[in-house]
């Protein structure tokens, strides 16, 4: 390059140059140094802070640039803003010297808010230019942060007009500066809720989210604190407690026992202090005024009980009774009558448990014919040879009568026990049934007799085999005894069960089925109930079969549902076979013969559609001595089907 094309320098005229020295350079942005948040400033940073009403050379010099609004992250909305009112520590306060307030301008409604000189410490961009060891030791950028968490609260939330920029930074060192109206989610700020600080009071910034425990904050919503709701829950349930009344307890029927004075129970003695209304005899009403009971008492006849309960009500009602509830009073009715969740009973020691026990004899060998529920005909229906039964007496007369139902079944050598309760104690005689068929001496009609049996004299039968004499009248047109006994085999009639026999005319099996289970309750269909009289007395049956006329198939649907059904084949053995199919209970048998060809047509036909179990046929032959010599008559042969209704899973 040679020298023509260098250029000299222009020459600078000396009042430019004058100008240029008095103005300084603008000063260059310097990035203050970060000191740890807790040192404490010292007095040398403290001096070196401008006074209120001075400006610094860097401020003077800065360009007047607007700082740009920092939002800080938004927080969960579950975590409220603290109040505006809430004394925090102070960023800016120094040890010695406190930051001075800023004027507040008026609220205008609906205007936007006038710009606000900016205080010396407002200018993030432009911090006074200090030592890094006289520098504030809380950084601009904090206070910054701060404010924009309170903005961005879920009160703040939604704000996105210009003026929320400048409410971020003035709010750094005033948060009592007003605010531009803004857009709501939940309710707008009243002006009584924001209070500006008095001039020269130290200005409070709230932290983020963070309430004092000492200050009373009022709750926002309507709702009522988790506190207060706990403690009128706590007050109310008493009162909803005692409003509902305690429900009565059911009707409890107690047991004196036989001693006086009766000796209770815990539970004996909670029922009568608790009760309602105590009912009962004169004899147990009276066994009850040592006891001292403040329950009103109502006297009631045994014969009146059910009536008595009725009209006084059950629920809380107690019904006190001598000896044993369930043996010697009411309880078995008022059980089947109001059901067990409303009966309660109270056992004790009745008077065949006493009896029992006075002769050595244990009560569960003992077979019970209450003749008090009973006529005396189902006493008949138990005599076996060389059984034991206790048989509590209705009145003083039956003594006797026993005695002469035991001389006319054949047990003239049975021995009978009286056994009486006078007040000195129990008290008990043995007789023979002929002996005590003459006795005139009085007998406590409340007495129990034990009776042995010992042996028969072979009137009755105690297997199922009713003989010809048995049957009376009807043994000519009885069913053969092999079907009559292969009948009952297949049919299994239980003691607790019941059924029915149904038979044209004759009623040969229902008389095998009542004797061979005394228990059993059994209807015998198509005889005369005159007829049936007869036959019971000579066959032994009590008061277990009932005898009903000639029926239609319609009509047993008035009859209770059965267990077994038995029927012998005749005119309208099909409708006879649907109608009992159709009532027979689940788990139940059905057996039915067939003695002639019509019969057995109508049992392969039911068989099509509901298949039989088992099937049999037996041929007999009778035998009879003609003119010295042995001959055997043939009979008709008998079928037998058997059905069982399936169980209910």
């Amino acid at each position: 390059m040679s020298e023509d094309n260098l250029t000299l320098p222009e020459a600078v005229p000396a009042d430019a140059a004058i100008d240029s020295a008095a103005v300084p350079a603008p000063a260059r942005r310097k990035a203050p140094a970060r000191s740890a948040r807790k040192t404490p400033p010292d007095a040398a940073s403290a001096d070196a802070l401008p006074t209120p009403g001075e400006a610094s050379a860097a401020e003077v010099t800065a360009p007047a640039t607007k700082p740009k609004a920092k939002r800080a992250p938004r927080k969960p909305k579950a975590v409220e803003a603290a109040p505006l009112d809430v004394v925090t520590a102070d960023l800016f306060a120094s040890a010695e010297v406190a930051l001075p307030a800023l004027e507040v301008a008026p609220e205008l409604p609906n205007a936007e808010p006038e710009a606000i000189p900016e205080a010396p410490v407002a200018a993030p961009d432009a911090p006074p230019q200090l030592d890094a060891a006289q520098e504030p030791a809380a950084p601009l950028d904090v206070a910054l942060a701060d404010a924009g968490a309170l903005e961005s609260s879920p009160e703040a939330e939604g704000d996105d007009e210009p003026g929320a920029a400048d409410e971020v930074v003035d709010g750094a060192a005033d948060e009592a500066t007003v605010e531009a109206p803004r857009r709501k989610r939940k309710r707008r700020r009243g002006r009584g809720e924001r209070s500006p600080a008095a001039a020269g009071e130290q200005v409070e910034m709230p932290g983020l989210g963070e309430v004092d425990g000492d200050a009373d904050v009022e709750p926002v919503s309507g709702d009522v604190p988790g506190e207060s709701l706990a403690s009128v829950i706590e007050t109310s349930a008493p009162v909803e407690a005692a409003s509902e009344p305690e429900p009565l307890p059911p009707l409890t029927i107690l047991s004196l026992g036989l001693e006086q004075p009766p000796v209770l129970s815990a539970a004996a003695h909670a029922a009568l202090r608790s009760a309602r209304l105590i009912l009962g005899s004169a004899d147990a009403l009276d066994r009850l005024q040592d006891l001292g009971l403040e329950a009103p008492q109502r006297l009631c006849a045994a014969d009146a009980v059910h009536l008595e309960v009725r009209s006084a009500g059950h629920a809380g009602s107690v019904l006190v009774v001598v000896g044993d509830a369930a043996g010697d009073g009411p309880a078995p009715e008022l059980l089947a009558e109001l059901g067990p969740a409303h009966v309660r009973v109270l056992p004790g020691v009745g008077r065949v448990q006493a009896a029992c026990a006075a002769l050595g004899v244990s009560a569960e060998i003992v077979s019970v014919v209450d003749l008090r529920r009973a006529p005396l005909a189902a006493l008949r229906g138990q005599l076996r040879a060389h059984r034991l039964l206790a048989v509590p007496l209705a009145d003083a007369e039956a003594p006797r009568a026993v005695a002469r139902l035991l001389l006319d079944c054949g047990f003239d050598r049975a021995r009978v026990w009286v056994c009486e309760f006078p007040a000195a104690g129990l008290q008990a005689r043995a007789w023979l049934a002929s002996e005590l068929v003459e006795l005139r001496d009085p007998v406590d009609a409340r007495a129990v007799l034990v009776i042995a049996t010992g042996p028969s004299s072979g009137a009755f039968s105690e297997l199922p085999g009713l003989s010809d004499a048995a049957l009376g009248e009807g043994a000519p047109a009885a069913l053969p005894l092999a079907a009559r006994l292969l009948a009952l085999a297949w049919l299994q009639p239980a003691a607790w069960e019941s059924g029915w026999a149904i038979s044209d005319g004759e009623a040969s099996l229902a008389l095998e089925w009542a004797r061979a289970v005394p228990t059993a309750r059994v209807r015998a269909v198509g005889i005369e109930p005159n007829l049936l009289g007869v036959s019971l007395q000579e066959a032994g049956i009590g008061e277990n079969l009932a005898a009903t006329p000639a029926a239609s198939p319609l009509r047993c649907r008035e009859w209770p549902m059965p267990d077994a059904v038995f029927i012998r084949g005749a005119a309208g053995l099909s409708d006879w076979l649907v109608a009992a199919w159709a009532r027979l209970a689940p788990g139940g048998r059905l057996v039915a013969t067939a003695e002639d060809d019509q019969a057995r047509t109508d049992l392969l036909a039911f068989s099509a559609e509901v298949p039989a179990e088992a099937w049999q046929e037996v041929s007999l032959a009778r035998g009879e001595t003609v003119a010295g010599r042995l001959r055997f008559a043939p009979g008709a042969p008998v079928r037998l089907a058997l059905w069982r209704k399936p169980a209910l899973s």
